[in-house]
């Protein structure tokens, strides 16, 4: 557990909680330090991959811990957007992108425990959505610090897109599953 890739993985906890928290801090300094903690956790989910696959002996715990710590660090920032913004298009956002991480998760989880136990891979569409997810909730977190006309409504678009990439990968995944649960 002393690892480099687990140090990373255990720091989107951190960041989550302390950008989850400056998000209620009416300041342009909170925000501007939500939107580096925000990039930092969510570059860290590539460097703790990075360094894992470098080791000899990779962390099964890390490997378990990062889904995981991926999933809270955008959760936890969603839900404060929408606690921060009154803005239904955040809300509908947010509980397209939490529904399916729980539906993947789930679905991950039932095919582990079927007879053959294999899992369905990661798609790269799957990681073009994380990046277009992630990048969405920084413009969104980072909005108030521009006056750019319409860059609000601009982030609102990339985060849309990131939820409907989301969902079309979701259901590739769900179909993609079939061949294991038959």
């Amino acid at each position: 557990m002393h690892s480099l890739p687990t140090a990373l993985t255990l720091s989107r906890f951190v960041f989550g909680i302390i950008v989850a928290a400056l998000l209620c801090i009416e300041s342009n300094t909170a925000v501007l330090i939500a939107v580096i903690l925000f990039v930092l956790g969510s570059l860290s989910d590539a460097a703790d991959g990075a360094f894992a696959r470098r080791q000899e002996n990779p962390s099964k715990f890390g490997a378990f811990l990062d889904p995981i710590a991926d999933k809270f660090l955008v959760f936890i920032v969603l839900i404060s957007l929408v606690f921060n913004y009154d803005s239904l298009y955040i809300f509908i956002a947010t509980l397209i992108i939490i529904t399916r991480e729980i539906f993947v998760m789930s679905l991950r989880e039932w095919i582990a425990t079927t007879a053959d136990g294999e899992a369905v891979e990661v798609s790269g569409l799957g990681k073009i959505k994380t990046i277009i997810q992630m990048s969405g909730i920084s413009l969104v977190v980072g909005s108030p610090l521009t006056d750019l006309p319409y860059f609000f409504e601009f982030s609102l678009s990339v985060l849309g897109l990131g939820a409907l990439i989301g969902v079309y990968s979701a259901i590739k995944y769900y179909k993609a599953s079939f061949q294991h649960i038959r």
